[in-house]
């Protein structure tokens, strides 16, 4: 008889723990099977000596060790346990971080041995002939070219919300638990109506309740139409393309399939953050993107909510009569992760790929402005040359004399302004605002 009680009590407790188990389970999973790293189909999957191959897909154990480490030689951890149990040091350096483990092109601990992940340009923009293909490589771009400096972005989040030292940069960014490709599982595609997925979680809004800290741009109110409100967002051409537009090749033009990149963007670039660049040896520029004016010296910039005044002259799809309206996105011109260009600029921009780099060179910003504005092509013939948009145009800011108080002597015409001398983020000049 007291075998037997003893019997059911056992049973009991083990009923007990096994529903406690799975309650866990169903509550700890949440947008994790939702994710890129957490699908059953295409998700995580580690390949590594003595890692059991009987593991499936998107199991946390494919980048958390429970344990010592089950994937390589290390005997303990060692010097304490490794951050969150993670296989490998969490971040170290600009091009040595955890996540570029898996996310590169080779040498991957993915199975396969390989992760494609393409930049904004390739996937938003239809630039299918873009080589770059990953992650690692995106953030390898230093000298020449630039990328978003990772050391300066742990610098800068550590005691942000709630993040520590301990945080990997790219979470900065990316909930790793809820992220989702754009497109899923397709790294060789562009975006499709049918084939979205939503990659960011908002800086501000992070939580260490990973269930908690929810996807951006995938709700309502998380789009660049909600952003401008009675404003206007005009996506940029797709590649190639007059008809369909960025970021899925539709003909959506009003930011509705677009997310809200802006909010995104300046919870860390805004008018309060100093952001120490370590590429630029000092404070980033502050940038403005709401303050209304015109060329009040307290306005903000006027590709933001401030409203354009002369020296407009833009190209299709948009147009002069609008310009007092519009709002552009960040990623109308930045690449988020890393770019050949200086300033992360994109390499296809409104339909087109820069005719050159955007380097250190005098003329080199008109580059990407030409995507945009007029340069003097259609005036003179003389690409990116830029006397028809400042000084002949019916809107021209600028009086055509005097030509040695600006562009310095000699030459006919007179030599070259770099553009980012007069335009960059909060730029004024002549009582204008010039950006």
């Amino acid at each position: 008889m007291r075998r037997g009680k003893k019997r059911i009590l056992i049973l009991l407790v083990v009923l007990l723990v096994s529903v406690v188990f799975l309650y866990i389970g169903q509550a700890g999973a949440g947008p994790y099977l939702d994710s890129a790293h957490g699908n059953s189909n295409y998700g995580v999957k580690r390949s590594a000596a003595g890692f059991p191959t009987d593991y499936p897909r998107g199991l946390c154990a494919q980048c958390h060790e429970q344990h010592a480490s089950i994937g390589g030689s290390e005997p303990a951890p060692t010097g304490g346990p490794d951050s969150f149990m993670l296989f490998d040091t969490n971040y170290t350096s600009q091009t040595a971080d955890f996540c570029f483990d898996c996310h590169t092109d080779a040498g991957s601990y993915q199975t396969g041995g390989s992760i494609i992940n393409r930049c904004y340009s390739f996937r938003a923009g239809g630039w299918t002939a873009d080589t770059l293909n990953d992650i690692l490589e995106a953030f390898s771009f230093t000298s020449s070219g630039t990328s978003h400096n990772l050391d300066d972005i742990s610098t800068f989040i550590t005691g942000r919300w709630s993040y520590t030292s301990d945080s990997n940069p790219c979470v900065a960014c990316h909930n790793p638990h809820s992220a989702q490709g754009d497109p899923p599982n397709a790294p060789n595609s562009a975006k499709s109506t049918s084939t979205r997925g939503w990659p960011v979680s908002r800086p501000s809004l992070h939580s260490r309740d990973n269930n908690a800290w929810g996807l951006w741009g995938d709700g309502v109110g998380e789009k660049m139409s909600d952003y401008v409100g009675a404003l206007t967002y005009q996506a940029p051409y797709r590649y190639g393309s007059t008809t369909s537009f960025e970021p899925d090749g539709s003909t959506t033009q009003d930011g509705s399939n677009l997310t809200d990149f802006v909010s995104f963007c300046t919870d860390c670039h805004n008018t309060t953050n100093s952001i120490y660049s370590t590429t630029l040896g000092g404070p980033l520029a502050t940038i403005d993107w709401v303050t209304a004016g015109g060329d009040s010296s307290l306005s903000g910039d006027k590709h933001g909510k401030n409203n354009a005044t002369v020296g407009i002259d833009i190209n299709p799809p948009f147009s002069n009569s609008n310009s007092g309206n519009y709002v552009l996105s960040c990623t109308d011109c930045h690449e988020p992760h890393g770019s050949p260009n200086d300033y992360l600029i994109r390499r296809e921009v409104n339909g087109g790929v820069l005719a050159g780099t955007v380097n250190s060179g005098t003329k080199s910003f008109g580059y990407l402005c030409r995507q945009c504005h007029f340069d003097d092509t259609s005036y003179n013939g003389r690409v990116n040359f830029w006397e028809y948009i400042h000084h002949k145009s019916a809107d021209s800011p600028y009086v055509q004399n005097r030509c040695r108080n600006c562009h310095g002597s000699g030459g006919n015409p007179p030599p070259p302004i770099r553009c980012s001398i007069c335009h960059y983020h909060g730029s004024s000049a002549a009582n204008r605002r010039t950006f």
